[in-house]
Formats: C-alpha cells, sequence, structure tokens
C-alpha cells in the first residue's frame, strides 16, 4: 500500500510540472501500474466473508408427488474465500446451480400439500459442491417453502397435428399409425383429469409421393411427464388413377305401398382411387339415394340425387346427374 502511495505522490507532483517528455509520463504508467498490480494481487491473496448468489435446481424429490409451487430460483450464500477464489465466482468463471435435495428427510410438512425446509439441514450437502478453498458459512433464506400434490397417473392417446401435401396424382392409403398410441402420463390430480390428448409436435411434410415413416417430439406440458419422448408415425403414401362406375338410385323413406322410379335409373360417378385398389373398385360400395321426403317438400320438378356412401379410399368422389325426372306410384 505504501508503494502504491508513493507512486500516486510522484504522479501528481509530475503532472504538477509544465513540459516533461512523453518518455517519462510513459515511465511513470508503467511503474504506476506495477504497484497497481502487486497492490490487487496481494490484495487477493487475503481471505474475505462476501455472499455469492447462486440459481437451485432441487432433486430427489419424492417419487409419489409433483412440486407444483417452488421456492425461488435461487439462494445467497455466505462464505468465506480467498479474493482469487471469489473473484473467479464473480466472473462467472466457476458458475453451476446449487443442487438441493427435497426429499422427505429433509422435508417438513406444514399442511396437506404444504411442505417446508430449512436451509440449515442442507448446508453440508451445499458445501461439497463447492471449491474445496471455500468455507460455507449459512444459506439464505434459511427457510424454504414447497407446494405439492399427489402424482397420478392414466394413459393418454397421442394425437398428431403435423401437416401432410403430396405430389400431384398421390395421396395418403390409409389413416395415419402411431407408435405408441397411447402415452403414460403422470402429474397432479387436477391437471390430469383436463388432458384428453397428448399432442405430437406439429411439422409440415411436403412432396410427399413414398410412405412416409417420421420421429415426432411430443409437446411437453407444464407438471406432467411422460413414459415416452416421441412417437413414431407411419403414413402409407400411393400414386391415384381415376376410375369410375354406374350407380343404381334408390328411394328412400317411402310411405308404405308407394313406389319411385327415377329417369335415369343410375348415375355415374368419378373418383381418384389408390393404383392398388382400382380393380378393388366396385359399385355397391356406393350409395346414391332420391329422398321421398325432400321431394314432397320441395317445389323443384326433380328429385336431388345424394351419394350417401362411398369408399374411405376414394378421392375427389364426383357423379352425374346431380338431380333426375321422377314417378312416384302407389
Amino acid at each position: 500500500m505504501a508503494l502504491t502511495e508513493s507512486f500516486l505522490r510522484r504522479f501528481r507532483q509530475f503532472f504538477g510540472k509544465k513540459s516533461r517528455p512523453r518518455h517519462e509520463l510513459m515511465l511513470y504508467l508503467f511503474f504506476l501500474l506495477i504497484a497497481v498490480v502487486i497492490w490487487y494481487m496481494n490484495a487477493l491473496n487475503k481471505d474475505y466473508i462476501t455472499d455469492l448468489k447462486f440459481s437451485t435446481s432441487f432433486v430427489d424429490l419424492p417419487a409419489d408427488k409433483v412440486m407444483i409451487q417452488a421456492p425461488d430460483d435461487y439462494v445467497t450464500l455466505t462464505v468465506q474465500a480467498q479474493g482469487f477464489t471469489l473473484l473467479k465466482y464473480r466472473l462467472g468463471i466457476i458458475f453451476h446451480p446449487v443442487l438441493i435435495k427435497a426429499n422427505y428427510k429433509n422435508l417438513k410438512q406444514l399442511r396437506k400439500g404444504k411442505y417446508y425446509m430449512l436451509t440449515s439441514s442442507v448446508v453440508e450437502h451445499i458445501s461439497e459442491q463447492l471449491s474445496s478453498d471455500i468455507n460455507l458459512i449459512r444459506v439464505m433464506p434459511d427457510t424454504l417453502r414447497f407446494m405439492f400434490s399427489d402424482m397420478v397417473q392414466k394413459k393418454v392417446p397421442v394425437k398428431v397435428i403435423s401437416q401432410f401435401q403430396f405430389e400431384k396424382e398421390f395421396t395418403a392409403l390409409g389413416n395415419i399409425k402411431v407408435e405408441p398410441a397411447e402415452v403414460t402420463v403422470s402429474g397432479p390430480h387436477a391437471i390430469i383429469d383436463t388432458i384428453r390428448y397428448i399432442y405430437a409436435q406439429g411439422k409440415t411434410f411436403k412432396g410427399l409421393k413414398d410412405t412416409l415413416k417420421a420421429m415426432l417430439a411430443l409437446q411437453p406440458v407444464d407438471l406432467l411427464s411422460f413414459d415416452a419422448d416421441e412417437v413414431h408415425i407411419t403414413l402409407p403414401v400411393e400414386r391415384v388413377t381415376e376410375a369410375g362406375v354406374s350407380v343404381s338410385i334408390e328411394a328412400i323413406n317411402l310411405p308404405e305401398g308407394f313406389s319411385l322410379k327415377t329417369f335415369p335409373g343410375s348415375i355415374s360417378v368419378n373418383c381418384m382411387v389408390p393404383v392398388s385398389r382400382f380393380n378393388k373398385l366396385q359399385p355397391q360400395m356406393f350409395r346414391a339415394v332420391v329422398d321421398y321426403e325432400s321431394i314432397t317438400n320441395s317445389k323443384e320438378s326433380k328429385a336431388k340425387v345424394v351419394i350417401s356412401k362411398s369408399p374411405d379410399f376414394v378421392l375427389d368422389v364426383r357423379y352425374h346427374p346431380k338431380s333426375v325426372d321422377f314417378i312416384v306410384e302407389k
């Protein structure tokens, strides 16, 4: 310290005089810097007591509980150590969260769902996580408060919300397959009761012309855990071609003793069908109907034809005519 004060005094005297050469100024600054470094190094060799703030991570939680409210995410540690060691922590050279065991051994119950922990009970465990040359004096706050809920489980189906875009003349052949189709969800009873689906993270798949196989991560839900992190999806994709069939028209909702004839008696149906099922397409897979009740309640002279059934593997169903002449006979 005396060395530093001496240089400072001479530095003031130096600048109190005029017209000093530049090289003399640089010489004084050099020696002043050395003095400051020596003083600082000497100061860092001494022991100090100070407070250090650390982020926290709670581990070893009760297996039958889920934490729905945690204490503040940091603790303040009062420590004693050399200046060099403390400087490393201050500069972030040494930094890691403090792990705190929130198990039944350290937790005390206030009332149902509410617990507290005296940080004095985990001083030794925290001290083991610090550098060996640091002496932990105390942990603040002295009490940590928690809120837990009973852990419950149930199986929940997985829903895929991805978008699938196909190349021209290609389409999906059947439904998407998800494995596993259900996941076991664990968490607080109040939240579990509201969960109907677990969603796979949405993604857009473009230009599909072959069977799609992909992995999708599950969307996280606060306070819930799953027994799987992702699901495997399979979507059969196949080329489609146009096909046509002739389907007879049926009358429905006819009163007893009545009959209805249409002219023509059938319609032409065209649709896009997967190539592998082209030869399996049959007229009886479709149903074309004329509703007698709609005729009697309409002022139109023709009956409207509706397709009430079609195979689930066909696309873009078109038919003609959409209305026909008719005769009702008793």
